[in-house]
């Protein structure tokens, strides 16, 4: 017995029109774009969930709640896209990772005594006790940055790679404001990022809060209130003088752009004040990212080596 078949039905079901994805119609453009490119910003996002989970350099001991709410406020690594700074950023961003993993587990890291060792070649000493020396004619921020050990013939010797701190930079946008209008001096410290700023260096919130509440009454007149900005702008250079911010952005930006000669040992920053220790803030950023801090000595430099709240202490001498 036969069965009989409906050639319609089977050319429906059996025999589907063919697309063809090879041509070159702007659908089929787009498609493979987004097929060879989709996974690109996903996996970006996830990285940079995953990096905010680590201690951020400037305040490594942020709970993980307000990291966590600070990134759905937006993503770190995409707060200056459209800048030409960014393809550095993103690159940096990637390094930073691997660099504090790599020191979270004590994976390839410089030994302690290596800087000792560097400390034995006479022209790399003077070369940072100069750089100290000259340091400390800025009143409104310390000297910082990344440093590096480079081996050459002579042994292992430091490389210092300065960066500008986030609170000079910021010490120079409110002398730029000094003379502009009252209103648009009051609008940039009314700004999240400026209070953010002001409140690292240690300024009082309510030093600020009773500025602007002056800035906006109808009294004193203009003169006076020109009085009192600047005055304010000199309480923010003696709070700025004794720290160095590093801007997370400004590092990544670095670490991207930047071939650095060497090994990468750590954040380094000068403290102006003789013999001066590190401070309970420098301790508390070593958990995060290992902190070189150099002062003055009696017979040239001293350098304090602080890994995850340890301290070596290394004396580099210009007399032998």
């Amino acid at each position: 017995m036969g069965i009989e078949c409906d050639k319609d039905y089977f050319d429906v079901v059996y025999g589907p029109t063919f697309i063809d994805r090879r041509k070159r119609t702007p659908t089929n453009r787009l498609r493979r774009f987004l097929n060879n490119y989709w996974l690109i910003p996903v996996f970006t996002l996830c990285l940079e969930l995953f990096a905010i989970t680590l201690p951020p350099i400037d305040s490594p001991i942020k709970n993980l709640k307000e990291r966590n709410i600070y990134f759905l406020k937006g993503p770190v690594i995409l707060y200056n896209l459209a800048s030409t700074d960014f393809p550095y950023a993103l690159i940096g961003h990637f390094k930073e990772i691997a660099i504090v993993k790599k020191y979270t587990f004590n994976i390839d890291q410089v030994p302690s005594e290596d800087i000792a060792r560097a400390l034995e070649n006479k022209e790399s000493v003077r070369k940072i006790y100069r750089r100290v020396i000259e340091s400390r004619s800025y009143d409104n921020t310390e000297f910082g940055g990344i440093v590096t050990l480079v081996n050459t013939h002579e042994g292992p010797e430091l490389h210092l790679h300065e960066i500008a701190s986030l609170n000079k930079g910021f010490s120079e946008k409110l002398h730029g404001l000094k003379n502009s209008s009252i209103e648009e001096f009051i609008s940039f410290l009314q700004k999240q990022e400026s209070r953010e700023t002001l409140s690292k260096v240690g300024m009082d919130e309510h030093i600020t809060d009773n500025l602007v509440r002056v800035l906006l009454s109808q009294k004193p007149d203009k003169d006076h209130k020109r009085i009192l900005i600047k005055d304010f702008i000199k309480t923010y250079d003696i709070h700025s003088e004794c720290k160095y911010i590093l801007s997370p952005y400004d590092f990544k930006s670095i670490l991207g752009a930047w071939n650095l000669e060497g090994k990468y040992v750590g954040l380094f920053h000068f403290h102006n004040n003789y013999m001066e220790p590190p401070s309970e803030v420098d301790i508390a950023n070593s958990s995060a990212d290992r902190q070189i801090v150099i002062t003055l000595g009696d017979r040239g430099i001293v350098i304090y080596d602080l890994i995850k709240g340890k301290e070596f202490i290394y004396r580099g001498d210009l007399i032998s």
